[in-house]
């Protein structure tokens, strides 16, 4: 009866807990540099200032592919982005992020060249932290933000940060750098339904897990559509890594894992839900699972 009872509750939880999450990488992103058109702009990098007395006067534009999630309301949109350098002296930058206006992609688009936007879809951040040479990361709550971009039509279009007036230079990785930890990346969180009823696949990665709930083990099996780095971890509620399971570059296909219900030190964890993450070059795809003991 006991064991009944808590099998109740976890399964409770899980629906509860239970949202669809993807991490999207950006499909453009650049900056513009109208003000010094004989600079070209480091490709792996993104810069915002707007400081009349050094000439800086950069935007930053970025651009993610929303429109499997134009009529979904979101419960979670977190911009993750890795600053590199900003104002030795406050390491603060005060910006407004405003949506785009108009169509354009990175390779096209000329940089002495800054973008319209819709002043009237805008959020304000301040990005603060340690300055100078020093990696900080962010992750920005542009939920709000998201939801109004969606609903006037501009999700394609992405959205500008640019600085406020008297800001110094901040400094940013791009998704070019060699280091895939510093991309800037948008992870949503919606109810797990609501895009699947509609028939549109979020993400290009499919996972299930077999037996659900399980005890001692389970397999994890998931298809990739095209040959790509993959990593599979395991997370608590809490949201803390628990075990990474593999971690390689695989064929596009079909592949299986196995988790024993192991941390990292080898010891069992306790009864729970828990969650496996697939992680891929396009992003990562999150599902929940039930260890029962």
């Amino acid at each position: 009866m006991k064991n009944a009872l808590v099998f109740l509750m976890l399964v409770v939880a899980s629906f509860a807990l239970f949202a669809e999450t993807v991490t999207l990488a950006p499909s453009d992103d650049m900056y513009t540099d109208a003000e010094n058109p004989d600079v070209d702009p480091e490709p792996t990098q993104l810069w915002t200032a707007n400081f009349s007395a050094a000439g800086h006067f950069e935007r930053i534009m970025i651009r993610f592919d929303l429109e499997d999630y134009a009529d979904v309301e979101l419960q979670s949109a977190t911009l993750h982005l890795t600053r590199f350098f900003s104002c030795p002296s406050s390491g603060t930058s005060s910006t407004t992020f405003y949506a785009i206006d108009q169509q354009w992609d990175e390779e096209t688009w000329d940089h002495t060249q800054h973008i319209a936007y819709n002043d009237q879809i805008s959020m304000p951040y301040v990005f603060s932290g340690t300055g100078g040479d020093a990696i900080v990361d962010f992750d920005i709550d542009i939920t709000d933000f998201i939801n109004c971009c969606i609903e006037d039509d501009n999700a394609n279009y992405g959205f500008a940060i640019l600085s406020d007036a008297n800001q110094k230079l901040s400094e940013f990785y791009s998704k070019e750098h060699e280091n895939a930890d510093y991309h800037p990346s948008l992870t949503l969180t919606y109810e797990g339904n609501a895009t699947h009823e509609e028939g549109i696949e979020p993400y290009e990665v499919t996972a299930m897990n077999f037996p659900n709930p399980f005890n001692p083990e389970t397999t994890i099996a998931y298809t990739i559509p095209k040959d790509s780095f993959v990593r599979v971890d395991i997370f608590d509620v809490r949201g803390r890594l628990i075990y990474t399971i593999s971690e390689g570059y695989q064929k596009q296909g079909q592949h299986t894992v196995t988790w024993n219900g192991v941390d990292e030190s080898g010891k069992n964890v306790a009864s729970g839900v828990y969650y496996y993450r697939i992680s891929t070059n396009r992003g990562t795809m999150t599902r929940p699972m039930i260890l029962l003991k």
